[in-house]
């Protein structure tokens, strides 16, 4: 744009003041800057509730998993155990030596020598 085509213009623009810039102008982007960050470590920004409830929901699922299928085996395997201790054994001798044998790891093996 040339001085001729608007005079009064060019006239008010040469009355204005030119901008400048503070001296702290600096040390204000900055502190606006740091008010702007979330304040807190990384440790603490894993304990928000948009991280911990569908972080205990997954844990929650697998340790109802967990018990569930234990509980299952144990279901089975009782039903197994309780099959074989209703067999009688009709020798009173044998039914002691499988006592002894069944007892305690700890315990002493010299009467089965």
């Amino acid at each position: 744009m040339e001085r001729e085509d608007d005079p009064q213009l060019w006239d008010l623009l040469r009355h204005s003041r030119v901008p400048e810039a503070s001296p702290f102008f600096a040390r204000n982007v900055v502190r606006a800057v740091r008010s702007e960050q979330p304040s807190g470590s990384a440790v603490a920004s894993w304990f928000q509730w948009r991280r911990l409830v569908p972080t205990f929901s997954v844990l929650a699922a697998i340790v109802i998993a967990v018990f569930t299928l234990h509980s299952l085996r144990d279901d089975r395997a009782g039903s197994g155990r309780a099959a074989i201790a209703s067999v009688e054994v009709p020798d009173a001798e044998l039914a002691t030596d499988i006592d002894v044998l069944s007892g305690d790891d700890d315990s002493d093996d010299a009467p089965l020598l």
